[in-house]
């Protein structure tokens, strides 16, 4: 696929994001992108991410390496089994303020990206966006470790994690628009 199909590709994919005004508006576009994916692209993600995790400590390495794997393909299959069932659990609640940003950061960053890596990029987003602003979970899942041996965790039935206003700071990071809170470390 040539580099102008591919930038044509994630732009069109934003808009329709940015079409969304409700949390089942925004499930079933994400259900119609996601499953344009094949299981060799989730495969191809999965790659990405040991790639990453090769210059980090093998014993943190150990402990985010299911943390990833479980966001990407826990929530791929979350994504798909429940649009499938007629999408039970998903409301007309508008979709939280910051979701129109999220939008516009997830294309800037998928066209700083090279063709070949553009829409596995766009498939993390799609399905951290899924979780975050469809769910309301937070983008890295409950037990995803952080240096210092912290990590995101639930409690009284609030998402907390310890690095959420720490990592504002990293352009294309999640954490701006994740639902979870600072947790009281």
């Amino acid at each position: 696929m040539s580099t102008g199909r591919r930038e044509t590709d994630v732009r069109r994919n934003c808009d329709r994001l940015r079409s969304a005004t409700t949390r089942a508006e925004l499930a079933e576009i994400l259900y119609r992108e996601v499953s344009d994916y094949s299981l060799f692209d989730l495969q191809a993600v999965r790659g990405r991410v040991e790639q990453d995790l090769r210059s980090v400590p093998a014993g943190y390495r150990r402990r985010l390496y299911p943390r990833m794997i479980e966001m990407i393909f826990e929530t791929h299959h979350t994504l798909i089994a429940s649009m499938r069932r007629g999408n039970p659990d998903m409301s007309d609640e508008p979709l939280a303020e910051e979701f129109q940003e999220f939008a516009r950061m997830v294309e800037k960053t998928c066209l700083t990206q090279d063709e070949g890596e553009r829409h596995l990029e766009l498939l993390y987003f799609l399905l951290a966006a899924f979780n975050m602003f469809v769910l309301g979970r937070p983008g890295h899942p409950t037990g995803t470790p952080f240096p210092g041996g912290l990590e995101v965790e639930v409690r009284d039935g609030e998402y907390l994690c310890p690095i959420r206003e720490k990592a504002d700071d990293v352009e294309n990071a999640l954490c701006p628009y994740c639902p979870a809170k600072q947790s009281d470390v």
